[in-house]
């Protein structure tokens, strides 16, 4: 099947979404200058932390302090009982609005929160977390929405658009459902909730920022036997060996269509001991290293591989920000070297 990572992006950097900034118009002109150029979030700014950029649409979502919301019946039949599209405005998303002045672009990126990180991270002004069935449903649908607004405010400008769900909390959630403590939420309704959300003319994406090797549930992976997407994973944190199991699901993700976005950089100025580029080069030859001796094709890798950091840079200098967008254009030719090292 053909990969969803369009051949001129093999071994390039994919950004996760948040930089390390507090203006929202600094970054535009190392972003707009990417291989894959993306909307960016400035979380220094409170109004655009990845919950509250969104649950800014809802009426009645508290903006002044914590993540709290009612959710009254005439907001909640609003929000699943129409599909029109939504968008957060300007001064949620600040990027939305800039990026599309200095285009067009060939492949653009975009992110939304997934439905289980806001159902995880909003709670009622009871103090309880909105995580069960009917909330799950209510934060699909809202989502969905905003998948649409994006599409229709970002198409005009690109000729392909790549969406993200960022799924920060997806396994505390999952772990919730095993607790018992979710009213009879199921972890297929939050698998159908993910995959749900992607409109037909988008290429699929996928951030999860803990242990992506764990992200199982009942013998069945969420990345890699779901449909194909481009699944960022954390290769600075977590090793990337896994048994012939995991590695044969991999495999199959990979001859589907799937990409992996293999985040090699530390987010943190404090990662680095030696040079962006060196880092880069030792992180790519330890992961592939690992994933092909676990019996993972490095046919398949290096033809469906991007390269990242392991998170957003929200924590990072703005200088290491801004040089790592700036160098990134050499990391194709870095991942070309490294692979080639395996055959």
């Amino acid at each position: 099947m053909k990969s969803l990572l369009p051949e001129h992006l093999v071994g390039a950097f994919f950004a996760v979404g948040s930089v390390g900034t507090e203006e929202p118009d600094t970054p535009l002109d190392y972003v707009t200058s990417l291989q894959l150029p993306y909307t960016y979030q400035v979380p220094k700014l409170r109004e655009e932390d990845m919950v509250r950029q969104f649950a800014s649409i809802i009426d009645g979502f508290e903006e002044d302090g914590d993540f709290i919301l009612d959710v009254d019946m005439y907001t909640y039949h609003d929000i699943v009982s129409n599909d029109g599209p939504l968008l957060p405005d300007e001064f949620h998303a600040h990027s939305l609005y800039l990026l599309p002045k200095h285009g067009p672009y060939d492949v653009l990126k975009t992110q939304q929160t997934a439905p289980a990180t806001m159902c995880f991270s909003i709670r009622g002004s009871d103090g309880r977390q909105l995580v069960s069935e009917q909330m799950l449903r209510f934060f699909t649908s809202l989502m969905e929405r905003v998948a649409k607004g994006l599409v229709n405010h970002l198409s005009p400008f690109c000729t392909e658009l790549i969406l993200s769900q960022d799924d920060p909390a997806v396994r505390f959630v999952i772990n919730s459902i095993e607790q018992g403590k979710t009213g009879g939420l199921e972890v297929k309704q939050i698998l159908r909730s993910i995959n749900q959300i992607y409109p037909n003319e988008i290429i699929p994406a996928y951030h999860y920022c803990d242990d992506w090797r764990e992200l199982e549930y009942d013998g069945q992976h969420l990345l890699w036997e779901t449909l194909p997407k481009l699944a960022h994973i954390d290769c600075a944190r977590y090793e990337a060996s896994v048994d012939s199991g995991q590695a044969e699901k991999l495999n199959k993700f990979l001859e589907s269509g799937g990409g992996l976005a293999l985040g090699i950089l530390p987010n943190v100025d404090a990662g680095f001991q030696t040079s962006i580029m060196d880092t880069l080069e030792r992180g790519l030859t330890t992961t592939l290293s690992s994933l092909i001796s676990s019996g993972v094709s490095g046919n398949l890798l290096a033809r469906n591989c991007m390269v990242s950091t392991q998170c957003g840079l929200s924590g990072a200098s703005p200088k290491l920000t801004e040089e790592i967008h700036q160098v990134s254009k050499e990391f194709p030719l870095i991942f070309q070297r490294v692979v080639s090292t395996f055959f």
